[in-house]
């Protein structure tokens, strides 16, 4: 099981941590886990076959109808991981299968049309070339998903060809006009891309290969099994973390965006191996195996956590994590959340809507501690737009999401089958 966030907007997911230590200890005993969602559901996002805006501003000021429910549609499913966007939701379960809903009007839904659905619905292609997927992004306008190993089948010219598919390659869909889909100019027949298409990020015979992703609101970014961070897509703010003199390297750009996943050095993370990646609406933040915390892209409100407000083009160490190591970081609109190996939550950012939890509604540009939740050992968080969900060591769940103005969570349901 695993947490992801896609800090956009404001949406919620989780999954019952006993279920991950069940299986971790018990090979013949699966808990099915559930899709629970509540919050705003104007474009659907929530999957319940409905469009209806939330009618309270608080959790305990809101209609029955607009607290956490099952994704009916999704009943029966072992979901592992959710992904909420700007405006859809991907859902990852244990077979290794995705499913979409929500705005796909710039095809974000990888449906094959730029159609809007209120309901789960299985990406085909996945399903039509035999690919199964550990991991799933959504982002602004755009989604992405990492592969296990699986075959590809196509028919051109009415002779099958059969095409090897290996662990660790990245697909992508929807908007491509900032160069989020890290597909050459060329290729880009549309703007808009319904159907997930190949991404080459990792160049060459290398034998590594992509583990994970995070799509921002314009841009992508990947983390490789040894630890090499890739980005690509809108880069004006420096959130692709590729230094000012960037225009001069081997890559497709339009002055604007970078069309090709580019490899950040290894001295901007102190030739240490990363192990998280987060990106956020205008910038991106990074973990390192000492639990060293880097970040980069667009400074207003403090979001960097570095103590000023200029935009940063190469990953910057966060130097108050020096002595508090991180080891979960999450990027919301405006702005971050870390969490630290002792379970302490970390906010920085924009406080506006309250959204860093500190109580005083300001903005900070350095590391402050959530008091409120001092009492908890925390061991996971999410940002969006305009909120900050943290996951105790207590709660019954493994995975959260927050977007705008909805959530959604994966949670056991209680029944269990036997391998």
């Amino acid at each position: 099981m695993e947490f992801h966030i896609d800090g956009i907007r404001d949406c919620w997911v989780m999954v019952d941590a006993s279920a991950q230590g069940q299986n971790a200890t018990t090979s013949s005993v699966v808990v099915e886990c559930s899709i629970l969602t509540f919050g705003c559901n104007d474009d659907g996002q929530l999957g319940r076959g409905e469009k209806k805006k939330p009618t309270g501003t608080s959790i305990e000021g809101v209609s029955s109808s607009n607290q956490p429910q099952q994704v009916g549609a999704l009943r029966g499913l072992d979901s592992v991981m959710i992904s909420c966007g700007s405006r859809h939701t991907l859902a990852l379960t244990t077979t290794g299968d995705v499913y979409s809903w929500g705005w796909g009007q710039m095809g974000q839904l990888g449906l094959g049309h730029h159609k809007s659905t209120n309901l789960p619905t299985k990406v085909p292609f996945f399903d039509e070339c035999k690919i199964k997927l550990v991991h799933v992004s959504a982002g602004g306008c755009h989604s992405g998903a990492v592969t296990d190993q699986g075959e590809f089948h196509h028919r051109p010219c009415r002779i099958r060809v059969t095409v090897r598919v290996r662990a660790g390659q990245v697909y992508m869909w929807g908007e491509a006009h900032w160069g989020q889909l890290g597909l050459s100019a060329d290729l880009i027949e549309h703007l808009h891309q319904a159907t997930p298409v190949l991404c080459k990020v990792i160049p060459g015979n290398s034998t590594d290969k992509i583990v994970s992703l995070s799509c921002g609101g314009t841009h992508t970014v990947a983390l490789s099994e040894q630890g090499h961070v890739y980005t690509w897509g809108r880069r004006d703010n420096g959130q692709l973390g590729l230094g000012r003199e960037w225009l001069h390297l081997e890559i497709e750009t339009d002055g604007v965006s970078a069309f090709t996943p580019t490899r950040i050095e290894p001295e901007s993370f102190g030739m240490e191996k990363v192990v998280q990646i987060s990106a956020g609406a205008f910038h991106t933040a990074a973990i390192t195996e000492s639990g060293a915390v880097y970040t980069w892209g667009k400074e207003d409100y403090g979001m960097l956590g570095v103590g000023h407000t200029a935009d940063i083009h190469v990953p910057r160490k966060v130097a108050y994590f020096d002595k508090e190591p991180a080891r979960v970081v999450s990027c919301g609109g405006w702005h971050t959340a870390v969490v630290t190996r002792a379970g302490a939550a970390f906010v920085f950012g924009r406080g506006e809507y309250g959204r860093l939890g500190l109580g005083d509604g300001r903005s900070h540009s350095h590391p402050h501690k959530v008091e409120s939740l001092a009492s908890h050992t925390i061991v996971d968080a999410s940002a969006g737009i305009t909120c900050l969900e943290a996951l105790h060591v207590h709660n019954r769940m493994v995975n959260i999401s927050c977007d705008t103005r909805w959530f959604a969570h994966v949670v056991p349901y209680g029944q269990r089958r036997s391998l």
